[in-house]
């Protein structure tokens, strides 16, 4: 058997950090030993990586590491269709896994260098299929008019899932 500060480890909770203002030790055995080794490993590792959001007495420590893997673009981005008021763009990805709901979003604007107007819809990742296809609607469009976009995809928190394209252009009729 060790003793253990409890700033170290809670044997109750199993969470970094103090269970009371006061430090005080507990009695723990040896498989706690080790997995307070492999659980200092593990977080020594994300650390260094820079993703770890350090916690206060009593919470426990997470984190932020993504929950898919980033997707990139298969197919378009694309004019699916306009008229002289709104307009279709449709993209494909990779099926980026983590969350159901993900957004396509697509930046656009008259000047090709400031694109201040966003779209965005959502879209219900199907865990079967390879790929996933996005379809933005743009309105109150000007008639005869050339806009430029970009497009991007985010999860439901609003995190990029790593897609982002070339500005594009289309017209209006």
């Amino acid at each position: 058997m060790a003793i253990v500060p409890a700033l170290l480890l809670s044997r109750a909770s199993r969470t970094w950090g103090a269970e009371t203002a006061a430090p005080q030790d507990f009695n723990i055995e040896k498989s706690d030993v080790t997995l307070m080794k492999s659980s200092i490993l593990t977080h020594a590792f994300v650390m260094v990586a820079g993703l770890m959001a350090w916690g206060f007495a009593g919470d426990a420590v997470t984190a932020a590491v993504p929950t898919h893997k980033a997707a990139r673009l298969t197919a378009g981005p694309e004019l699916e269709s306009a008229t002289d008021a709104s307009a279709i763009i449709r993209w494909t990805t990779v099926n980026p896994g983590g969350a159901a709901l993900h957004y396509g979003v697509v930046h656009y604007g008259t000047d090709a260098k400031n694109l201040t107007q966003v779209a965005q819809s959502p879209n219900r990742r199907n865990t079967s299929h390879p790929d996933m296809i996005f379809r933005v609607r743009l309105t109150t469009l000007n008639s005869n008019t050339t806009y430029y976009y970009k497009v991007e995809c985010t999860g439901a928190t609003g995190a990029s899932d790593g897609v982002s394209s070339s500005v594009k252009t289309f017209k209006t009729l």
